[in-house]
C-alpha cells in the first residue's frame, strides 16, 4: 500500500496531552447521563456510545504505541472475506459457505503473543468483553498485524452488522471487498464514506469479476471513491479461481495479499498507526457536534415537558375557588345543614328581631349556642364544608396531573419516561387525598386563630361568656367561605337565606369591615397554602425529569472540550 505517513511531529511530541485531553472528553461525556439514557432509550445514545468507543480507540492507540496494527475484512455477503482471510492464514480458520450469512462470529487471526495485546489490553478489549469473538493463533499472520475476518455489513442479523461497525471504528486498515455487483451499491458505499471522513488507510477489492469486467470497473470504482472524499485509496482486483479447501490459490491471492504483508513493518505500521489517530481526531467534533444537537433536541423536549408542568399547576389556588363557586351539590349540601340552625327556623326569626334594635351584648344573649341536635347540625354544616372544600382541592390536584400526564404521553420523551418510571397520578393519590384533607384542616385552624384576634375589642366581652363562641364563628366562616367561593357578600349576590344570615351574624359581631377583612385574609391564606401543595405536587414530574435529559453544566463542559479539541484536529 502507498505510504501513509504525515507530518505528525505534535502528535509524537505531545502524545500524552492528547491522550489527556481524549480522556477528559470522556469523563464529561459519561457525565451526560449515558445510564439514564439507556433507561429512556434516548435518540442520541448511539452516537454517544460510538463516539466513546471510538475515544478508547484512540486513547490504547496513544498508551500503546506498541500495539500490532488491526486490520479489519469487511464487506458485503458473499464477497469472500472469509476466503480471503483464509487464503492469508494458509488454513481454513474463517468459515466459508454458500448459506447467507456465514460468518456470525468475527475470526481474530494473528500471532498469540499480539492477540494475547490486542484483546487484553488493546483495541478489541472492549469487543472481546460484550462479544464472542473466535481466536486463531497463526504464525502465518506476519508479525505486527492483526486480522480480523468480519460478520457481513448487509448481514439480516442486527447483531453481525453491529459487531461489524465496532469493529471499523476501531480498525487502523480497512480491507473492503465487493463484488462486481455489489461494488457500487449505496450500503457499501456509506461505509467507504465513514472511511473517507475517518481518512482511514483502505484498501478495496473487486471480487467476482473477470479481468474485462474489471479493466472497466476500477477506473469507476476510483471514482466513486474520490468523490466520497478518499485521499489516499488503493484499489485491487481479486480474479475468480477455483477454491480448494476453502482457500483461493496463492498465485491468485498473492498481490492482494503482499499488500496487506506490506503493513507490517515497523515504520509502515506506524505511519498507518499516526494516520488513523489524526484521521479520528479530526473527525472527533463532528460527532461531538452531532451528539450535542441530539441532546439539545433531548432537551428543548425536557423544556416543553417542563412548561407543561408548570401550566398545569399554576394559578391552582385560582381554579379552586372557581370550582367552589361553580360546585352547586357542594352548596346546596352546606346550605341544607346550615339552614337547619340559621335559615328559617326560630334562630332566623330572633334574629332578625334582634338585629337593629338590640347592641351587640343584648342581642347575642338571644343567640342559643349550640347543644343536643343544633349542636350535631352545627358540627354537620362544618363537617360537610370541610369535606366539601378537601374534596373539590383533590379533584383539581388530580385534574392538573391528569392533564400533565395527558400532554406528556403525547411526546416521545414524557413516554419514553412513563415507560420507565411510576406515573405521579396513579401512585400518589391516595397521599394526594390526604394532603389536600390535612390542608383544610389546617386552614381551618387557621381561620379558628384569626376569628380570636379579628374584631378583638368586639369579642372580648363574648369569650368571657361562652368558650365555644370562637368555634361557633370559625363554623360560620367556613360556611360563609364553600358558599361564596371565597367571595364576601359585597362581591356576590348571596340570596340563599343562609348564607345571608351567616354575613349578619358576623357582621353584626364582627362588623362589615372585619367581616370582609376576615374573608380577604382566610381566603389568601388558603391561596397561598394550595400554591404551596401544588408546587409539591408538581415536583414529582420535575423530579422526572432530572433524568429527562443531561443538565446544562454537563452539557457546557461537553462543549468546551469539543472545542479545545479543534486545535489538535
Amino acid at each position: 500500500m502507498n505510504n501513509a505517513r504525515s507530518s505528525l511531529y505534535r502528535v509524537r511530541m505531545d502524545r500524552e496531552a492528547l491522550r489527556q485531553t481524549l480522556q477528559a472528553l470522556r469523563g464529561d461525556l459519561l457525565a451526560l447521563d449515558g445510564e439514564a439514557a439507556r433507561g429512556r432509550d434516548a435518540p442520541w445514545l448511539a452516537r454517544w456510545e460510538r463516539l466513546l468507543r471510538r475515544i478508547d480507540g484512540l486513547t490504547t492507540r496513544l498508551e500503546w504505541d506498541d500495539e500490532p496494527l488491526l486490520v479489519v475484512f469487511a464487506g458485503g455477503t458473499g464477497a469472500g472475506k472469509s476466503t480471503l482471510a483464509n487464503t492469508l492464514a494458509g488454513s481454513a480458520v474463517a468459515a466459508t459457505s454458500a448459506r447467507r450469512p456465514t460468518t456470525a462470529v468475527p475470526t481474530v487471526m494473528g500471532r498469540s503473543a499480539e492477540l494475547d495485546t490486542v484483546l487484553r489490553r488493546g483495541v478489541l478489549a472492549a469487543e472481546a468483553e460484550r462479544a464472542a469473538l473466535r481466536t486463531a493463533p497463526l504464525a502465518s499472520v506476519p508479525a505486527g498485524l492483526v486480522v480480523v475476518d468480519a460478520p457481513d455489513v448487509d448481514s439480516v442479523e442486527s447483531a453481525n452488522r453491529e459487531a461489524t461497525e465496532r469493529l471499523l471504528e476501531v480498525a487502523d486498515v480497512w480491507v473492503w471487498l465487493a463484488t462486481a455487483r455489489t461494488y457500487a451499491d449505496e450500503a457499501g458505499m456509506a461505509y467507504l464514506r465513514q472511511a473517507a471522513q475517518l481518512d482511514v488507510s483502505t484498501l478495496v477489492v473487486l471480487t467476482q469479476a473477470t479481468e474485462a469486467e474489471a479493466a472497466e470497473i476500477l477506473p469507476d470504482l476510483r471514482e466513486r471513491l474520490e468523490e466520497a472524499g478518499h485521499r489516499l485509496v488503493e484499489t485491487a482486483h481479486l480474479p475468480s479461481a477455483e477454491v480448494s479447501g476453502e482457500r483461493l490459490p496463492q498465485a491468485v491471492a498473492s498481490p492482494v495479499l503482499e499488500r496487506i504483508r506490506a503493513l507490517a513493518p515497523p515504520e509502515e505500521r506506524a505511519a498507518h498507526r499516526e494516520r488513523t489517530v489524526l484521521g479520528a481526531v479530526r473527525y472527533l467534533p463532528g460527532e461531538v457536534d452531532a451528539v450535542l444537537e441530539a441532546v439539545a433536541e433531548e432537551r428543548a423536549a425536557a423544556e416543553r415537558l417542563a412548561a407543561t408542568v408548570e401550566a398545569g399547576y399554576a394559578e391552582l389556588a385560582e381554579r379552586l375557588l372557581g370550582e367552589l363557586r361553580a360546585g352547586e351539590p357542594l352548596r346546596q349540601e352546606v346550605l341544607r345543614r346550615w339552614s337547619e340552625l340559621v335559615g328559617s327556623g326560630w334562630l332566623q326569626r330572633q334574629l332578625h328581631a334582634a338585629v337593629g334594635r338590640l347592641s351587640p351584648r343584648r342581642w347575642l344573649g338571644w343567640l342559643p349556642w349550640p347543644g343536643g341536635s343544633a349542636q350535631r347540625v352545627e358540627e354537620e354544616a362544618s363537617e360537610h364544608a370541610r369535606e366539601g372544600i378537601a374534596a373539590t382541592l383533590h379533584a383539581v390536584l388530580d385534574s392538573a396531573a391528569a392533564e400533565v400526564e395527558s400532554a406528556w404521553q403525547q411526546d416521545r420523551l414524557g413516554r419514553a419516561l412513563f415507560a420507565r418510571y411510576p406515573l405521579p397520578r396513579a401512585a400518589g393519590r391516595v397521599a394526594r387525598r390526604e394532603a389536600a384533607e390535612r390542608l383544610v384542616a389546617d386552614w381551618e385552624q387557621r381561620v379558628s386563630e384569626h376569628v380570636a384576634t379579628m374584631g378583638r375589642s368586639r369579642l372580648s366581652w363574648a369569650r368571657r361568656a361562652t368558650a365555644g363562641i370562637n368555634a361557633t364563628f370559625t363554623t360560620a366562616v367556613v360556611v360563609l367561605f364553600a358558599l361564596s367561593g371565597g367571595l364576601t357578600a359585597g362581591e356576590v349576590a348571596l340570596t340563599a337565606a343562609g348564607s345571608t344570615t351567616t354575613h349578619t351574624v358576623l357582621t353584626r359581631i364582627l362588623g362589615e369591615r372585619n367581616v370582609h377583612q376576615l374573608i380577604n385574609d382566610i381566603r389568601d391564606d388558603l391561596q397561598h397554602r394550595v400554591a404551596e401543595l401544588a408546587d409539591t405536587e408538581a415536583q414529582a414530574y420535575r423530579e422526572l425529569l432530572a433524568a429527562a435529559a443531561p443538565p446544562p453544566e454537563a452539557v457546557a463542559a461537553v462543549q468546551a472540550r469539543r472545542d479545545a479539541l479543534e486545535g489538535w484536529a
